[in-house]
């Protein structure tokens, strides 16, 4: 009946998707947890009904929660701090649902974590992860080298390499 329904194949699909990420969120393994709710993220980002509704039907936002609660627990987690902002990211966007949001909102309203970490700016969290090496090219400098030298501005002379860590 329910695969009859209008939408019913695009629901079932969605919860089996929701249910396998959430079951990841859950298990709270080191390596798998931030990739999960990065793909999570992604899943309710689109903002498609049936997914949305899946995720909040399936208790994503307690889950959620739970797992920001953990806090410093959470130290063995590769990329704790992605992993936080990926989790509030989600539950923002759960909490926008046309059909299920204001449900989420009275969730959200009762929690003492979400109080302490709702107005947190993520946008420019960084992440634990290695550093990137930037290797530059020399380009023609208008000024002579040895004045660069002399200023202490640009690359050692003759080392055809300016090297900058991000």
């Amino acid at each position: 009946v329910l695969l009859k329904a209008e939408g019913g194949a695009e629901a079932l699909a969605a919860a089996s998707g929701v249910r396998a990420l959430l079951g990841t969120v859950k298990a709270r393994k080191a390596k798998s947890l931030t990739p999960a709710l990065d793909a999570l993220k992604l899943a309710v980002g689109h903002k498609v009904g049936a997914v949305n509704r899946a995720a909040i039907d399936l208790g994503a936002v307690q889950q959620l929660l739970e797992m920001l609660e953990q806090g410093a627990g959470l130290s063995y987690i590769d990329d704790v701090t992605a992993a936080r902002v990926h989790a509030i990211e989600v539950i923002k966007t759960l909490a926008e649902d046309p059909d299920k949001g204001h449900q989420v909102s009275v969730v959200l309203e009762s929690s003492p974590t979400w109080q302490s970490c709702k107005g947190q700016r993520h946008d420019l969290f960084i992440s634990r992860g290695p550093q990137v090496e930037l290797r530059i090219a020399d380009a023609p400098d208008p000024q002579p080298a040895a004045a660069a030298a002399a200023s202490g501005v640009g690359p050692e002379p003759g080392s055809g390499i300016a090297r900058s860590v991000l």
